[in-house]
């Protein structure tokens, strides 16, 4: 049940997804009880897949279920932990409440930093997305020095063609841009356009993201033709 649902949701078809997932629950719930760290492994698959359809309020309340089983079973600094953290701060972003995200992020970056003693590439995740929390307050020197930060950190555990490192450019790319430093802004983008469009599997949303950027780029660089260029690959997608 949990792979079907897996399958639908890479398909986008969230609905379907959905409804294997609380069959999958459900099962996980009946055979392992309520407060098992399964239970909150399934809860958590769920609540993903109901942030896709915009159901926030319910996955929220899944995503804490799922937080409070795993600090119970585990204790309080544990990468389960910081999954379900994680997961929480991105609809606390959704939903306009950037105190609870940073809240969410900066533990979950504490708590990896002590798992893995200051080197794993989820330390980067974490800061990047506290990053994200700092662009939505239009910090944008405060969030292209976390971007930096994060980059640091695939530098020393990813290889540099890692989807991971793609975004972190793109975003560090973003971070320029509303600085109006328009040509670093543009080799961070392109750097970070040429990896994702290397990658089997990208999500289309950053490339969209990379692509709409790179054409305000090169529009403020007065370069009309690679402007263009971008402007087109964004009317075929």
């Amino acid at each position: 049940m949990i792979n079907l649902a897996n399958i639908q949701a890479q398909w986008g078809h969230y609905d379907e997804a959905e409804k294997f997932e609380r069959q999958a629950l459900g099962i996980t719930q009946d055979w392992y009880g309520r407060n098992h760290p399964e239970t909150a492994s399934a809860l958590t698959n769920l609540a993903r897949t109901l942030v896709f359809e915009d159901k926030l309020s319910e996955a929220e309340s899944m995503l804490r279920e799922a937080l409070a089983i795993q600090e119970r079973a585990y204790g309080e600094i544990h990468p389960r932990v910081a999954s379900a953290l994680n997961d929480l701060g991105k609809i606390a972003v959704r939903r306009g409440n950037l105190e609870k995200a940073e809240n969410c992020f900066r533990r979950m970056a504490d708590i990896y930093r002590s798992v893995y003693h200051g080197k794993h590439y989820y330390i980067g995740v974490a800061i990047a997305n506290l990053g994200g929390v700092y662009m939505e307050r239009k910090q944008y020197a405060r969030a292209e020095e976390l971007f930096r930060q994060a980059l640091d950190q695939y530098a020393e555990t990813l290889p540099p063609g890692h989807l991971n490192v793609g975004i972190g450019r793109n975003r560090l790319g973003r971070a320029l841009l509303r600085q109006k430093r328009y040509a670093e802004a543009e080799a961070e983008t392109q750097a970070g356009y040429e990896i994702l469009s290397q990658q089997g599997a990208a999500p289309g949303s950053y490339l969209e993201n990379a692509r709409t950027d790179l054409a305000e780029e090169y529009d403020a660089l007065k370069k009309p033709e690679q402007a263009a260029k971008f402007r087109a690959e964004l009317a075929k997608q």
